[in-house]
């Protein structure tokens, strides 16, 4: 696995937007890792939103592999003592931390639309694609 996925690389390619079409052509020989919070998050969206089961799961089951959660743990356990020493833990919700613990413990970057949201995260790699923020 080369990059790490977050929610709102999933979201633009579930909705054939630019950017992420553009980023999975140009990155095409990458694999994508997915943060069990990221399947949540966009199983979340998709269900919230009346897709069909089906058709998620098809989309979900190219080319993206769920990462093992058993090395996020503490790398998430030092993450979380880390920031609420700082002004910008109350400022981070708790899915961002899951995911950017992910990124930490399996030493890849990750892909991302949402810069805001991980910037402040110490020892996150990030590949910022189309930032919206």
């Amino acid at each position: 696995m080369d990059l790490i996925a977050d929610t709102t690389l999933l979201v633009g390619l579930w909705r054939r937007q630019a950017w992420a079409v553009d980023f999975a052509s140009a990155n095409s020989r990458k694999s994508l890792g997915l943060p069990w919070v990221v399947l949540g998050e966009f199983w979340h969206g998709a269900t919230r939103a009346g897709h069909d089961p089906a058709l998620v799961r098809g989309f979900l089951s190219v080319g993206l592999a769920l990462l093992d959660p058993e090395p996020v743990i503490p790398v998430y356990a030092g993450l979380c003592t880390r920031l609420q020493e700082t002004r910008a833990y109350g400022e981070i919700g708790q899915n961002d931390l899951w995911i950017a613990a992910t990124s930490i413990a399996h030493a890849r970057p990750l892909v991302t639309r949402n810069e805001r949201h991980f910037r402040s995260m110490p020892d996150v790699r990030l590949e910022v694609i189309g930032s919206t923020c």
